[in-house]
């Protein structure tokens, strides 16, 4: 593709250089390096958002395997051979969330999830089989993320 670029640039280059060159050839040499152009362009755009994709599918296979696990992003990154700008700017363009917010998300998720299934549970149970350590920070994560208390979540199911 370089090289077909190239060789109609130096076409259309040479026949600009001569003063008696028909017009519309050098119009049919410049549409045909313009195509060119917007061929390379879009080739490398369907790429970029392939591996965007790859990425950012990898980063979601990861978060489930090892989500009560809570995962650093770093370790995430390091996994999936990306650095940790290019997996957060991949999950922001693919989730509208950045990776924590995302991880976060799917937490807050699965513990609606299990409370759900399993309305018996404890809060400090249900915190530590999600992998936190502390389940007062737990608490307030919920509540910061669903805007309801765990007691609150479990009275509206009972209703």
């Amino acid at each position: 593709m370089a090289v077909r670029i190239k060789n109609t640039f130096k076409i259309l280059n040479e026949l600009l250089r001569t003063a008696d060159t028909d017009p519309e050839l050098i119009l049919a040499y410049l549409n045909s390096l313009l195509t060119e152009i917007n061929t390379a362009y879009f080739a490398q755009h369907k790429k970029q958002a392939r591996e965007s994709l790859d990425t950012f599918l990898g980063f979601r296979l990861f978060v489930e395997d090892h989500l009560t696990d809570q995962p650093a992003i770093t370790e995430i990154a390091e996994k999936l051979a990306v650095s940790t700008d290019c997996l957060y700017r991949v999950v922001k363009q693919q989730s509208g969330l950045s990776p924590k917010e995302f991880i976060t998300d799917r937490l807050i998720t699965e513990a609606r999830r299990r409370i759900y299934h399993n309305q018996n549970i404890s809060v400090k149970e249900l915190a530590f089989e999600l992998g936190f350590n502390d389940p007062g920070y737990f608490s307030r994560l919920f509540k910061k993320v669903t805007g309801k208390t765990v007691a609150g979540f479990y009275q509206d199911l009972s209703l």
